[in-house]
């Protein structure tokens, strides 16, 4: 079950970045008020704790709270990456370092088992990773940089909400305390004079087309954290492993940017040649027999 999960979660994800890259290319010009808006409507999260309120200890609400703000870090460098460099290049290094951490990060903390099979799984799913994002165009060094750093943020949210999980014994607490830190974040960003005055000057003038696309993309996104905090949630032992499918974006990103980087090309601007494609059909191949692997 955490597997078709995950899977689920990753397709709404692509669905959310897709349409943060067209608003931040187009639409927004300041990163930080897209994250601020991202971070403060995680406070919706707080309808949930009537459904499975579980009292935390000092130590778990701390940890909670901690994952969410290492989950708004991840947001709001993701943000600035995607408006600075290409999604085929900020994705997949997302994607490829943030496994590499979630791994002995979850074998130290957690105590996960790392199993023969598993290292295959996660070695083919992260060489699809690499190969997908292999010569697909330049990417800013600031680009690059955010993007790890996101990578390192939301790696370390990851693992930190999983032992939140399993020292509660509950889903729905710790998640939706776990979007207080994320809040938190986008209160501090808030402090910043030019942020500030950005989010004044987007409320005061609102694009229509901007706010519907705004609550799709978050719509999405929303969904595909409860998902993947879901699956983190009633799995065992395959935390890090969770974290590598996220190559599975790279499928559902692959297939959308075929198709609309001919309409959008001054947002989606990626290199479908016949080479490029060959390259990147070869690299979901890698990440299709990843997911057999542990599948079956």
């Amino acid at each position: 079950m955490w597997l078709l999960i995950t899977i689920f979660a990753y397709a709404f994800n692509s669905l959310s970045l897709l349409i943060n890259k067209f608003l931040l290319t187009k639409k927004i010009k300041n990163s930080a008020v897209y994250a601020i808006f991202t971070c403060l409507l995680m406070s919706l999260a707080m309808f949930l704790l009537p459904f499975d309120w579980r009292a935390p200890t000092g130590y778990e609400f701390l940890i909670e709270v901690i994952s969410g703000f290492l989950f708004g870090l991840g947001v709001y460098f993701m943000f600035s990456a995607l408006k600075a460099g290409e999604t085929s290049r900020v994705i997949p290094i997302l994607g490829g370092i943030q496994p590499l951490i979630v791994l002995p990060v979850a074998w130290f903390w957690l105590g996960e088992a790392v199993s023969p099979r598993f290292l295959v799984a996660l070695f083919l799913i992260i060489a699809g990773t690499v190969l997908i994002s292999y010569g697909g165009g330049k990417i800013e060094k600031r680009a690059y940089w955010w993007s790890v750093l996101s990578a390192l943020f939301f790696a370390f949210s990851v693992v930190t909400l999983k032992a939140a999980f399993n020292s509660q014994a509950s889903f729905i607490t710790p998640f939706a305390l776990s979007r207080l830190g994320s809040i938190l974040l986008g209160l501090i960003l808030l402090l910043w004079p030019k942020n500030l005055r950005d989010i004044v000057k987007e409320l005061k003038t609102p694009n229509k087309q901007s706010g519907g696309l705004f609550v799709v993309s978050q719509l999405a996104g929303g969904l595909s954290a409860l998902l993947l905090n879901l699956a983190f949630a009633i799995s065992v032992g395959v935390t890090a492993l969770i974290n590598a499918l996220q190559g599975l974006q790279y499928v559902f990103l692959l297939l959308a940017i075929i198709i609309l980087s001919r309409k959008f090309p001054s947002v989606l601007k990626e290199d479908i040649k016949t080479k490029i494609l060959i390259q990147k059909i070869l690299a979901t191949g890698l990440i299709i027999i990843g997911l057999a692997v542990v599948a079956f």
